[in-house]
């Protein structure tokens, strides 16, 4: 039988050290965790040795996956420069997930800015010819997210039909691909390619500037994407983006991540979706 899983990513609790990401997932019922990449913060690409293992057996010791590492390479620079130096970074994201026992490695396309839409499929789609053997040789699948110019399924699926590679995938933000197209449109086009989900909300405020909202109390129909995905028997993590870290005014990671919790119990039970079993696995 098939399961979902619950994650949530530490874009959410900044303030957290690892070790308290760790024990909170822990306490908090989490399956695993989805680190973010960045250098001096939960994970960085230039990690020693010393520090991969640490972190390895930080998780193992808690009874908590390791489900992502949240990269940040980005490919449609116009300068070949930073493109190559953001190609580096992924390749060095990479070693770093195969090290510490993490499947997947999140990435972006990037913004298209003022060049041409084919432009910046091509650059897209060769930069990642320069990544994915990498990763195929790592035994981690990149999961390029639904985020910035490529939110819509069309657009994410010229990439995948450009790379043709099983090592790589889609992250699908459903509350991005909700704002460009209906959920049922992107998932009818990507559905099989989906390797990792940010399941979360967000609405309009007064000011009609789109903010993060609690799950449950925006407008994304996180029920219908749920419905979508148990329908293609998916079988990964959903996984909760609390964008604290660029919005500090939202609610802290102790209220917001047992909120995500509830609600997506809820609708995994209303919906007849299995959960995998993580109350047997270690001592909450």
């Amino acid at each position: 039988m098939y399961a979902m899983k619950l994650s949530f990513a530490t874009l959410g609790c900044p303030a957290w050290t690892i070790e308290q990401v760790a024990r909170n997932a822990r306490r908090m019922g989490f399956d695993g965790v989805e680190l973010r990449g960045v250098a001096g913060e939960h994970i960085g690409p230039d990690e020693t040795a010393a520090s991969r293992a640490a972190i390895k057996r930080l998780f193992a010791e808690a009874g908590v996956e390791i489900a992502c590492i949240s990269g940040y390479p980005r490919f449609t620079w116009s300068d070949p420069a930073r493109r190559e130096n953001d190609i580096a970074d992924a390749i060095k994201l990479i070693e770093v997930a195969r090290d510490i026992g993490c499947p997947l490695l999140r990435i972006f396309g990037g913004d298209t800015g003022e060049l041409d839409r084919n432009v910046c499929v091509r650059l897209v789609v060769e930069s990642l010819h320069k990544i994915v053997p990498h990763a195929a040789k790592a035994g981690v699948t990149l999961a390029l997210e639904s985020h910035d110019a490529w939110c819509k399924g069309a657009d994410l699926k010229a990439i995948l039909d450009g790379v043709a590679s099983n090592a790589l995938g889609v992250c699908w933000d459903i509350c991005n691909s909700h704002f460009a197209e209906p959920l049922a449109t992107t998932y009818k086009i990507i559905g099989d390619a989906i390797v990792h989900v940010h399941f979360k909300d967000a609405g309009h405020d007064a000011r009609n500037t789109l903010v993060s909202k609690l799950p449950g109390t925006g407008e994304v129909d996180m029920r219908q994407s749920l419905a979508l995905l148990h329908s293609g028997r998916y079988h990964g993590y959903l996984s909760f983006e609390w964008e604290k870290k660029w919005e500090p005014g939202l609610a802290e990671p102790e209220l917001a991540f047992p909120h995500f919790m509830q609600h997506s119990t809820a609708l995994m039970r209303e919906l007849g979706i299995p959960r995998l079993d993580i109350m047997n696995r270690c001592d909450r």
